[in-house]
């Protein structure tokens, strides 16, 4: 498709950075409640759901880097749409760790702001990927930035 052609199909480059965004929080929520419903346990779903959103990441580094770098350029509606797709997630995050909280009784304080940290502490692995990507393979990362996020919730 060349250049001129996307303009067929979206009006402007905040169409474009908008569309990358809402397909990758729809696959994060998607796969996120798929590997929920692989088990009841609510620290296997935690971790899962951890593993999940880090292994996204890992696979849309690029995506992920194109909005942190441009999201600033998009005029205050567009911008606030996404920031609204992103809080949404985290809605989403705050539920599972909700449910975790009453069903293991473990106190994550905020649910906000912890749901807040787990959905961006994974975002390290696109910003810092200049440093993982020479010494580390993908799945050493994902086991181990989810392995963290989970111990810091208070899961074994």
């Amino acid at each position: 498709m060349t250049q001129g052609t996307i303009y067929n199909y979206v009006k402007s480059k905040d169409d474009i950075l908008y569309l990358v965004c809402d397909r990758i929080i729809a696959e994060y929520q998607f796969k996120v409640k798929q590997a929920l419903d692989e088990s009841a346990a609510p620290a296997t779903q935690v971790s899962g759901a951890l593993r999940t959103v880090a292994r996204i990441m890992y696979e849309h580094q690029d995506e992920i880097m194109l909005i942190y770098q441009n999201s600033h350029l998009l005029d205050k509606r567009s911008r606030k749409v996404i920031l609204a797709r992103v809080e949404e997630f985290i809605a989403m995050f705050e539920g599972i760790l909700s449910t975790a909280s009453s069903e293991t009784r473990l106190d994550f304080g905020n649910l906000h702001i912890a749901a807040n940290i787990v959905t961006f502490l994974p975002t390290m692995i696109a910003l810092r990927r200049w440093s993982l990507r020479d010494r580390t393979e993908p799945e050493e990362v994902i086991e181990a930035l989810s392995t963290f996020m989970a111990r810091g919730l208070g899961f074994k």
